[in-house]
């Protein structure tokens, strides 16, 4: 699913779709919380959170270092399969992650959760499953205690989703020139009130 959301970097396709499952692993070694939306026995949606206290992510006796290795390992088929494609994905991480970084320093997001991904396959768009994987992240930081979470997007993403559940743009940021060849025209983050 997340191959045909957002990893199209290369005419490999074996390269996109172990681009699409680092990206998948990398998010799962930062995320305490995961939930799967399966329609018909396809996976329709996905989304991961992570408590505001940073706790290691464990799935089923799996713990953050084994995503991070199976990360690794994926990064390195990659780079075997696409050397021009791995070069370009690196640097757009690292762009991205610079920018994430301000603009979690534009606010105050320490005590919040973080939802950490958020996709719904474009076929099942409308049918409310965005919404329901949306809802159950934010009821997992409340549940763990925070009073806010927050989630990263940009003008590549359906950020307007966020604003029509209520969510707020918290902070905005608008590529360097040396960094509009590698990232969305501009990048948000997003806080939802959880207070109850």
């Amino acid at each position: 699913m997340l191959r045909r959301v957002w990893h199209d970097r290369s005419r490999n396709e074996l390269y996109n779709t172990l681009e699409a499952r680092c990206d998948l692993a990398h998010c799962l070694s930062i995320s305490t919380f995961s939930l799967v939306a399966v329609v018909n026995d396809e996976a329709m949606g996905i989304v991961l959170a992570r408590d505001h206290h940073g706790s290691q992510a464990r799935y089923s006796g799996i713990d953050a270092s084994a995503w991070e290795r199976l990360e690794n390992d994926l990064h390195h088929d990659m780079a075997r399969i696409d050397p021009v494609a791995i070069r370009e994905f690196d640097a757009a991480i690292k762009a991205e992650q610079r920018a994430n970084e301000k603009l979690a320093a534009a606010c105050s997001v320490e005590q919040a959760g973080q939802i950490t991904l958020l996709a719904v396959s474009h076929r099942a768009r409308g049918l409310g499953i965005g919404s329901a994987l949306l809802d159950a992240a934010c009821s997992f930081c409340q549940d763990a205690g925070a009073k806010q979470a927050y989630l990263f997007t940009d003008t590549d993403c359906s950020w307007q989703f966020y604003e029509r559940h209520g969510l707020k743009r918290a902070a905005a940021h608008q590529p360097e020139q040396s960094e509009r060849a590698l990232l969305p025209s501009e990048m948000y983050l997003y806080t939802a009130d959880l207070a109850r």
